[in-house]
Formats: structure tokens, sequence, C-alpha cells
């Protein structure tokens, strides 16, 4: 049998059929997006939440409103419309997650308990005569002062500009931190992302005077449109929780490049991982 005869038809053939299945994929995802989008706008009309954004990304959601508390309700309801696997709530902020929320009501009590103690005290001091009170010494106003003279001479330092070693160094540093990984389709850190980023923070806090790009990068699966809003919010992400943890937010900007810089030529479900990453460049 003539090989070179045969071959040519048969990779025909399979290509062929590779493609039809992409077509045939991507037709359906779309449909089950549209068909869920249709449901969870149905349901947030349905709860009085009109003012919100629902988009879909395969069965994850994600939900965007005026403000957080409306983002957390209506993540609520489309979580509950049949069909979604996950949603994620989007405030103006950014990402709100659940414990977000329950901090917001737990200062508020904290708050109101706080101005019910005062009202009680300032009734009490008022029904009792009030005691002298020391003066300071000029000696004490004047070395509060120089105190606060320091700080805020301390604040305005500018920052060090970094020598080249130290920015080789530090750019080394960040290069050996493994992965930061997200929950699928979503800008959400996995509990393992979260340790990576805590390594990104503590390698930032030993190299002080540098400054870094956080850049987000996303595989080729799905619209161009979509991997570019996902790579920005990545980042976005990222370095929201590098400010958690500490580090002075003036030290960084981000930027998201979707997947139009894959670091290999995407033949593999490996291949897509490897493309689907964060990566730290020290600007300066």
């Amino acid at each position: 049998m003539n090989l070179k005869v045969v071959l040519p038809p048969v990779i025909i053939v399979v290509l062929g059929m590779g493609a039809l299945s992409g077509v045939q994929n991507t037709g359906f995802r779309e449909h089950i997006e549209s068909t869920l989008t249709e449901s969870a706008q149905g349901a947030l009309s349905a709860a009085g939440l009109d003012g919100v954004d629902v988009s879909f990304a395969g069965r994850d959601a994600d939900v965007t409103a005026p403000t957080d508390a409306e983002a957390l309700a209506a993540a609520d309801v489309v979580g509950g419309v049949e069909g979604v696997r996950a949603a994620a709530a989007y405030g103006p902020d950014g990402l709100v997650s659940p414990e977000d929320g329950a901090a917001e009501d737990g200062a508020a009590e904290n708050d109101a308990d706080t101005a019910e103690h005062a009202a009680t005290e300032a009734l009490a001091e008022a029904t009792t005569s009030p005691e002298p009170t020391a003066t300071p010494s000029d000696s004490e106003t004047k070395d509060a002062g120089d105190d606060t003279k320091k700080d805020d001479d301390k604040k305005d330092e500018p920052r060090r500009e970094p020598t080249r070693e130290e920015r080789e160094k530090a750019q080394e540093d960040l290069v050996e931190i493994p992965n930061i990984t997200f929950v699928t389709d979503s800008a959400r850190l996995t509990k393992d992302g979260r340790t990576v980023v805590k390594e990104a923070a503590e390698v930032l806090a030993e190299h002080l005077e540098v400054e870094v790009r956080v850049e987000g990068h996303t595989d080729s699966v799905g619209t161009e449109a979509h991997n570019q809003r996902l790579s920005e919010r990545r980042a976005e992400a990222v370095v929201d929780e590098l400010v958690e943890l500490g580090v002075d937010r003036d030290r960084l900007t981000w930027k998201g490049f979707g997947e139009s810089d894959p670091l290999v030529v995407p033949r593999t479900f490996a291949d897509l991982e490897k493309n689907r990453r964060v990566e730290f460049d020290v600007t300066n």
C-alpha cells in the first residue's frame, strides 16, 4: 500500500472531524449561556434586582451590581437558578465575598453598640462633677509635635531608587514563585492560589525598593473579549490580595493580556494550563 497516497485523505478527515467537534461544542456552550442568562435575568427581575448585570461563561455566572450588598443578594438569586454551577458577586470595587458582607453587618452592629455606650457614658458624666484635667507641659507638647513631624517627614520621603542588581534579584525571586491558580473561568483565587500570593507578598517585603506590574494571561478557550476581561480581573484580584497582605499599593500596577501572549503554542490541555498564568514584572 502506498502511504503517500493514503495518508493525506486520512489527515484531512481527522482535521475536519476535529474542527466540526469544536464548532458543535462552541454552539452548545453559547446555547447554554444564552438560556441561563435569560433565566437569571428573569429571576433577578422577580426579586426586584433590575439594576444588575449578569454574564455567563459556561455555567458560571459573574453578577455585577452598584453596591456590594446588591451584588451578594443578586449572586444568591442567580446561584439558585436551575443549571447554574456558581455565581460570583462583583460590586463597585471588584469581587465581593459573603465574608465581606458579614463583616459590614458586624461593623454596623459594633457602631450601634459603640454609639449606645458613648451616650450612656456622656449621661453619666453630665450628672457628676467634672474633675480637673492635667494640662500638658510645654515640653511634652513640643515632644509630641516633634514626633508627629518626624512621622510626616518619613511618609513624605521618596522611595529609594533600586540598583540594577536589586531589580534583577527581585525579578529572579518573583520568577521562582509557583503559578497562581484561580477557580475555573473566574477571578476567584483558589486556596493554593492565596498561598502563592502570600509568598509573593513575602518576596516583595524583602525588596521594598522595587515596583512591580502584575500581568494576567489566559488560555485561548472562549472568546478573545472574554479572555481579555478575565485576565484583567485576575491581575487586579492578585493586586488586591497583595495589598490586603500589607504591600503598598503605590508599588503595584496591573495589566491583562488575555490570550494574546501565550507561553507555549497550545496543542494539549497541559499547554493550555501553562498559558493560564500570572507573572510579576519588576518595572523599576
